[in-house]
Parts: structure tokens; C-alpha cells; sequence
């Protein structure tokens, strides 16, 4: 089986344990073989303290959703560090780039999307590069596709069964996390951004999101990425470009 994961936005704590997802999905699949595709920004500052103030505040709440990087140092950034992060790991082949952030602060410029209630508003600038990664990247050459943040840790992948019994290769299905926040299910609506999978029929359109802003934007009263991420995929569900969204438990968190 020929995968490609699609690897986008900033690098952070992509070094520290990424390459056991990759360790993961090769013991749940078997016989296989990955590929890379990644775009970054080259912004590659980590969580800073008053950040990892509040994530500890939230993991009393919400504990273990987000797990704190230990005694770990971002290496010096460059496309041949990240290439060889990754083939030293298992991946077959990888191919990326690094984006200057004066692109990133131009699209969140002209973004159509409201602050969220944090006052933050940086959602497209997330889905610039999901589409970025797919627009330099993307070909029909792999079974199975999947798109994943450089900062979770997976504890569970589909295996082949999975995969055969809902034919996830040949149709027009999107595999999404079971839960779009700790302990809150996907149910049709709000969804979660970290991972989902599919096959060629589905993957492109659905990390496109960034081409359909405007669109979404006037969808909704409340703009934050679980709920736009929503909204897209019932477009698509009702465009007939998706048939069926299954979930999956990856069990995965978010490293800090």
C-alpha cells in the first residue's frame, strides 16, 4: 500500500516524536510505503511559557488532551534538517518547503473570518497551507492519503481490516477523529482538524478549505476551526464529493 501524509503550517514540536506516528502507522498497515509532503512557515518558536501556563490549567480540566514536550530543544530549522528527520524514520521519500511568514501575515490580512472568542484569528492561515501543501504536492499515486499536524502524537491507526471493510481506497469516504475535543464527539457538526484519511476521491477537495473561506465564512455566526472544518465537510457531503464520514479513534494529544 502506497501512502502519502500531507504535513502543513508551523513546525513546532514536529521533532520530538513525530517519527512514532510514522512507527505506528507501518505496525497498523503492514506491508506499506510512506511519503512526505509538508509545507512550514518559518516561524518555528514552541509553545511559550504563558502558553504552557495555560495548557497545564486546561490538562487539570481536560487532562491527558495536551502532554508538555520534555527537556526537548527545536533543532536548526532547514528543508534538508526536516528531509532527513523524516528518512531517518521510516519514510520513503520526502519532499517540502518553508515559507517566509510575510505570507502568512498577508493572507490573515485578507482573511473573511471572524476573531475567535480569544481574540485569536489565525484560520487561514492554517488552511492556506492545507491547500498549499495539496496545490505543489498532490498526485492520484497513493492509496491512502492522510493529513496530520506536526504536533500530536497518534496512539492508534486504522489497520488493513478497517480499511477493506469500508473500502476506504476506492470510495468516496472521509475517515475523521472520533472526537473534535476532549471527550466531545463528532455528531455531523463541529469536527476536528489534527487527522483524517481518505482515498484520491475525497482527500483533495476536502483539505481545500482555504479555496471555499468566503463561502463558509457566511455560513456561520462563530468562526473557529472545529466548526468551519464542519461546515466544509457537510458542503461536500451535499455536493455529493463525500459519501460517508466514518470515525476513528487515533487517540491521539497535542504536544506542547
Amino acid at each position: 500500500m502506497k501512502i502519502c501524509l500531507f504535513v502543513s503550517g508551523h513546525v513546532r514540536t514536529l521533532f520530538y516524536k513525530f517519527h512514532e506516528n510514522i512507527e505506528i502507522i507501518k505496525n497498523k498497515i503492514g506491508d506499506c510505503q510512506i511519503d512526505v509532503r509538508y509545507s512550514f512557515w518559518d516561524d518555528y518558536s514552541v509553545a511559550k511559557k504563558q502558553e504552557l501556563d495555560l495548557f497545564k490549567t486546561w490538562n487539570r480540566l481536560n487532562d491527558p488532551w495536551h502532554i508538555q514536550s520534555e527537556n526537548f530543544i527545536q533543532p536548526k530549522i532547514s528543508i534538508d534538517v526536516i528531509n532527513d528527520y523524516f528518512l531517518s524514520h521510516g519514510i520513503n521519500d520526502a519532499q517540502g518547503e518553508i515559507e517566509s511568514t510575510d505570507i502568512m501575515n498577508d493572507v490573515l490580512s485578507k482573511t473573511n473570518f471572524l476573531p475567535e472568542r480569544n481574540g485569536r484569528n489565525v484560520l487561514s492561515s492554517q488552511y492556506y497551507k492545507k491547500n498549499r501543501v495539496i496545490e505543489k504536492y498532490y498526485n492520484d499515486n497513493y492509496d491512502l492519503y492522510v493529513q496530520i499536524r506536526p504536533d500530536i502524537l497518534l496512539k492508534n491507526f486504522l489497520d488493513r481490516d478497517n480499511i477493506d471493510i469500508i473500502d476506504l481506497i476506492n470510495s468516496k469516504i472521509l475517515v475523521v477523529n472520533k472526537f473534535y475535543w476532549y471527550n466531545e464527539p463528532y455528531i455531523g457538526t463541529d469536527c476536528n482538524e489534527m487527522i483524517s484519511c481518505s482515498g484520491k476521491k475525497v482527500f483533495k477537495d476536502f483539505c481545500q478549505i482555504y479555496l471555499e473561506e468566503k463561502n463558509i465564512s457566511q455560513q456561520l455566526d462563530y468562526h473557529y476551526g472545529e466548526r468551519v472544518t464542519g461546515a466544509h465537510i457537510n458542503n461536500l457531503v451535499r455536493k455529493s464529493i463525500i459519501d460517508k464520514v466514518f470515525v476513528f479513534n487515533f487517540g491521539y494529544r497535542v504536544i506542547r
